[in-house]
């Protein structure tokens, strides 16, 4: 005889064997026990979650003729017949039988008395798959059966069903299974069976199967067929094509510190043991989900479905890293994942994700510059390297005015000396005759100097704290670089962007990265507040004009 696979020859036979489901199989066994059975079902959830199992169990407990406790006996004429296979309970896949001809044949079933039982039973499995046709046809029946007729629709997709069918049926959602319940079934199922799996083994396949039971149980059938009825760890991680949990740890540590060699080192341990590189980004991803959700809700072992010591180890990982730098390598890996059948050598490109991950200076989405901000937070080595470079641009101020130095003695003197005849010896010949016209024309500059020598001062000081940002965090000083500074009053020193850089000033005002220039500031000039600002195109204008022209050019 041949042999049948572990999820049929270890199928529920009663309500109480059905794992995960108590919330559908107590409401059943009460209406079985006290006879309130509805004319219609409708059973709804992903696979391998007892869908079919539970109609079954319901058709032969409905016609046991000594039921325990809402439970089919199993050993009556009724139950053994159903067991058998009986002509009363009829079972439909909705996937090869959806025209509208079928379900008229089914209805005309339905007109004829049961032979052998008490209720005659249609199980519609996959019932979304049939015509609107055949769904309006079925209507009239499936509200006012006869009394002998019992229908249960089962469904992966409720959201196809039109609402007129779920109105006419009791609807059940079936849960996806937890990690333990599939642990816990696959377990006894082995212990009959005469097999056993390591409990890391168990915890692989059952993870493997992302909460059907069947799925589980299929895995588990392909392990034993691998390695006899004693599998190990390994055994299930060469049989599914998976890799170990410490593979996947050095990965993500890899790829959170920048270090691209030991990544790809560690891809290149994945394609030499023969792992699928399909379900490698798939353990990756979800192992940086875990990463991400232990940086976000601290404990969470419930969301993850994990062991506490899974929990820890997910929690010390995530205390390391940074939560931009978690979620920039997130969205990589789903995007060659998304993309990797496209590749004829899939190897290269997530290779290249690798080195984009690791290297997020390469990449201008706002994404990649926050990990770029993070690894260099998370890192102390880059911290020296401006440190050397300071030595050309030192931190005191000595260095720092070489630019404006020849700036510094307009403001004192023009106030309240009158050394004019200096400044305009440029154009001697033409002021100097007519003594009217230059009485007139140097009285207008003292008014206008005020203004210069603010945003001169302004300027000398915003200049000196870009070098501090520099000193402090260098990639904070990617966002003022282009920057001025335009006004200093009252404490308050205004910082003007590019008309076409507002992008960095929002950069700037996040929390982590204005901290950066406070202290800053507070290091160059304490006690002076920073305002940020974005200047208009005709500011950007009227600046290019006034580098070409000179500053006493005045625009109306």
């Amino acid at each position: 005889m041949a042999r049948r696979a572990l999820y049929r020859e270890y199928r529920p036979e009663t309500f109480s064997a059905v794992i995960g489901q108590d919330h559908i199989t107590t409401i059943l066994k009460n209406q079985v026990r006290e006879g309130k059975l509805s004319h219609a079902y409708l059973f709804c959830g992903s696979r391998g979650t007892g869908k079919t199992t539970s109609a079954k169990i319901l058709s032969r407990a409905v016609n046991c003729l000594s039921p325990v406790d809402g439970e089919p006996c199993g050993v009556c004429t009724a139950c053994q017949l159903v067991k058998a296979g009986c002509a009363d309970v009829i079972e439909i896949d909705a996937a090869s039988n959806n025209s509208v001809d079928n379900v008229r044949s089914l209805i005309e079933q339905a007109q004829f008395a049961p032979l052998e039982l008490r209720y005659r039973v249609f199980i519609i499995d996959e019932v979304h798959m049939l015509s609107n046709a055949a769904f309006n046809a079925l209507l009239k029946t499936l509200e006012e059966p006869p009394k002998h007729v019992l229908f249960i629709l089962a469904t992966t997709e409720p959201q196809k069903l039109p609402a007129t069918i779920i109105s006419r049926c009791q609807r059940f959602d079936f849960h996806r299974l937890t990690i333990a319940h599939i642990v816990t079934n696959l377990t006894a199922v082995l212990e009959k069976a005469g097999a056993s799996i390591e409990p890391n083994g168990l915890r692989l396949i059952a993870r493997a199967a992302d909460g059907g039971m069947r799925d589980a149980l299929s895995l588990a059938d392909q392990c034993l067929s691998f390695a006899g009825n004693k599998v190990s760890e390994q055994d299930v991680l060469d049989a599914l094509g998976s890799v170990s949990q410490a593979t996947l740890e050095d990965a993500a540590r890899a790829l959170l510190v920048g270090n691209a060699a030991d990544a790809i080192r560690a891809l290149d341990d994945v394609v030499r043991n023969g792992r699928d590189l399909g379900v490698f980004l798939g353990d990756l991803s979800k192992h940086f989900r875990a990463l991400l959700l232990a940086k976000t809700c601290g404990d969470c072992a419930d969301l993850l479905d994990c062991t506490d010591d899974q929990m820890r180890r997910y929690l010390k990982a995530a205390k390391d890293a940074d939560e931009a730098r978690i979620l920039y390598a997130t969205e990589q890996i789903l995007q060659v994942q998304s993309k990797l059948k496209l590749f004829p050598a899939p190897r290269i490109p997530i290779e290249a994700a690798f080195v984009r991950i690791c290297r997020p200076a390469d990449d201008t989405s706002f994404a990649a510059l926050e990990a770029r901000v993070a690894l260099l937070e998370t890192a102390p080595p880059p911290r020296q390297v401006p440190a050397q470079g300071s030595r050309e641009i030192p931190a005191t101020d000595p260095g720092l005015p070489k630019k404006p130095e020849p700036r510094e003695p307009e403001p004192a003197p023009p106030r309240e000396d009158a050394p004019l005849p200096e400044a305009p010896p440029a154009f001697p010949e033409a002021e100097i005759p007519p003594a009217p016209e230059p009485a007139h024309e140097p009285e207008p500059a003292p008014e206008p100097e005020p203004a210069p020598a603010e945003a001169d001062e302004a300027e000398i000081v915003w200049d000196r704290v870009k070098q501090k940002i520099m000193e402090i965090n260098p990639m904070v000083y990617f966002y003022v670089k282009d920057t001025r500074g335009a006004a200093l009053e009252s404490g308050v020193l205004t910082v003007e962007f590019p008309a076409t850089q507002e992008s960095s000033m929002i950069g700037m005002k996040n929390a982590r990265n204005l901290q950066v220039a406070k202290d800053a500031i507070a290091a160059i000039r304490p006690g002076t507040e920073l305002a940020f600002r974005l200047a208009t195109l005709r500011d950007a204008n009227e600046k290019k004009l006034k580098e070409l022209f000179g500053s006493s050019l005045t625009i109306k």
